[in-house]
């Protein structure tokens, strides 16, 4: 059989040239070639600088949810450093001691205004800082400006000069600054203020039980005590120059109470240590806690900004209380 003859439409060498073409570029020129490479390289880094954008983003996002979740996590640590009492609705006073513990108690300032508001002035400006326990008798220990326990005076039976009290000591009278020395003929005046009782605050039902902080109104201005026992006295034990041993009053009005049993547990230990300080020869015979402890600080908390921004203590006690009875029965040099 006779095999028919092929024909092309191309040359041999065009057919030649065509095949070489495609496989260098698939049919595609070396210019053609060069445009793909660049738009391929372009959006290589198009495709780059969206990715670090997006990786910037969720770095962002991550970076802001972090600090959101540490300021979460801080805030209420911060707040509980700043005011550990932020819940309570009365003021709260924290005492801490030279042995480690801690009083708690809350003052009622709204029951018992003159009381607590001289108690609140004199701790919120420090008066009771490095000061010590003086006495615990009759179910109560006291405290109240002085720096240290009460000794033997070959000079004087007073109480206040057997050592310093701060109503006594020049150098401290002329530093507190919550009272203007230049409203005092002598600045040791800024302490001999008395103040009258709250209305109910000397009630026997309010003043007779344990956990109770009171104020001495009546024969000092400064000094309050804490109840340990149930039922405790208003008395306290003296003796006479001639030695006989005889019993005072001391009056007291109540300022407020034990925020929890751990305080009255510790102030039933402070009070079993007591001595009786036989260095005294005449007037009270204190029985200050042994060894002696140290109020190291008394800190006030949740108190009205708008009673104690500008707070001036001598104008408040020349007022009346909510009964219209006046605070303030005596001030040297004032009245």
């Amino acid at each position: 059989m006779k095999q028919r003859k092929r024909t092309y439409s191309l040359t041999a060498k065009e057919r030649k040239q065509k095949r070489i073409a495609a496989q260098r570029g698939g049919g595609k020129s070396v210019a053609d070639n060069n445009v793909d490479r660049s738009s391929a390289e372009a959006a290589m880094v198009a495709e780059q600088k969206k990715s670090k954008r997006s990786a910037a983003f969720v770095g962002a996002v991550v970076c802001v949810a972090v600090v959101l979740v540490l300021v979460a996590l801080l805030v209420p640590v911060i707040a509980y450093l700043v005011n550990p009492y932020r819940g309570y609705k009365n003021v709260i006073a924290r005492f801490n001691l030279s042995n480690g513990m801690v009083l708690e108690y809350v003052v009622e300032e709204a029951e018992y205004d003159t009381a607590a508001t001289n108690f609140i002035f004199l701790a919120k400006n420090g008066y009771f800082d490095n000061t010590v326990f003086f006495d615990a008798q009759s179910g109560w220990l006291r405290f109240g400006g002085y720096e240290d326990q009460p000794l033997a005076s070959a000079t004087s039976s007073s109480d206040y000069s057997r050592t310093k009290h701060h109503s006594q000591n020049e150098s401290y009278c002329s530093k507190f600054d919550a009272l203007k020395n230049s409203r005092f003929e002598n600045v040791r005046d800024k302490f001999t203020y008395y103040l009258r009782a709250d209305a109910n605050g000397t009630k026997t039902a309010l003043l007779e039980q344990k956990g109770v902080l009171a104020f001495l109104y009546d024969k000092t201005h400064t000094e309050f005590q804490l109840s340990y026992d149930d039922q405790p006295t208003d008395l306290v034990n003296v003796i006479s120059s001639s030695g006989v041993m005889s019993t005072e009053t001391l009056r007291a009005t109540r300022v407020g109470h034990a925020l929890n049993d751990k305080t009255i547990e510790n102030i039933e230990i402070i009070a079993s240590t007591k001595e009786i300080n036989d260095k005294i020869s005449s007037g009270y015979r204190w029985e200050p806690p042994s060894p002696t402890i140290y109020i190291e600080s008394v800190k006030v908390y949740n108190l009205d900004g708008k009673k104690w921004r500008n707070f001036d203590f001598i104008e408040y006690m020349k007022g009346n209380d909510s009964s219209g009875v006046r605070r303030l029965s005596g001030w040297s040099s004032i009245l």
